[in-house]
């Protein structure tokens, strides 16, 4: 008799001792799911920023690159940066469009002067979001514009320098592109010796 009251008793034991987990799993559980609704509406709120910030970066970009190409060429290319989604990550085309016609290859389908204008735009709009140091060197930017271009081009880095408040050291050996420079100093090399004069 007293062993069978043992075993009840630790039948009755075993079974607040379940009662108790299985209690405390469904706490777990009511944890859980608050967790998981939280994370969800943080990733829905995080999606809305995402989504307002790389509009911005879009606008704020393409407007720069796009104004850059058409102060330059008579017939220029539209710059548009488009976010897509891709192996489970935010990635950015660079699409240029002219006539309705979209490329991601603009030196095959524009040339070198183009894509030089392009970089140079993007480097100057990448450096405004980041608003690093205001100061900017590039050496030989523009080699592949053609020369009837250059003075356009020259121009254009005079007014972006001016409307950001960036100043830009640039080397380059093209006539063209130094119109509108501030200061021009001319670097020879002479019987192993570089001298330096300004113009």
């Amino acid at each position: 008799m007293v062993n069978f009251r043992d075993r009840i008793s630790q039948k009755k034991g075993q079974m607040n001792l379940l009662l108790q987990q299985r209690e405390d799993k469904k706490k777990e559980e009511l944890l859980l799911r608050a967790e998981y609704e939280n994370s969800t509406k943080a990733r829905e709120i995080v999606q809305i920023v995402s989504a307002k910030t790389q509009q911005k970066l879009e606008y704020q970009i393409s407007n720069l690159v796009s104004s850059a190409l058409s102060s330059v060429f008579a017939d220029p290319y539209a710059f548009t940066l488009r976010f897509v989604q891709r192996r489970n990550k935010t990635e950015a085309d660079l699409i240029f469009t002219k006539s309705n016609n979209e490329t991601d290859d603009l030196i095959n389908t524009a040339g070198g002067g183009a894509v030089d204008i392009a970089s140079f735009a993007l480097r100057i709009a990448l450096w405004s979001i980041k608003r690093s140091r205001p100061i900017m060197i590039i050496d030989e930017a523009f080699r592949f514009l053609s020369l009837d271009l250059q003075e356009k081009a020259s121009d254009m880095i005079k007014e972006i320098s001016s409307k950001l408040g960036i100043q830009i050291i640039m080397v380059s050996h093209l006539p063209g592109m130094i119109q509108c420079a501030d200061r021009v100093v001319e670097i020879k090399y002479e019987n192993g010796e570089s001298y330096a004069r300004e113009k």
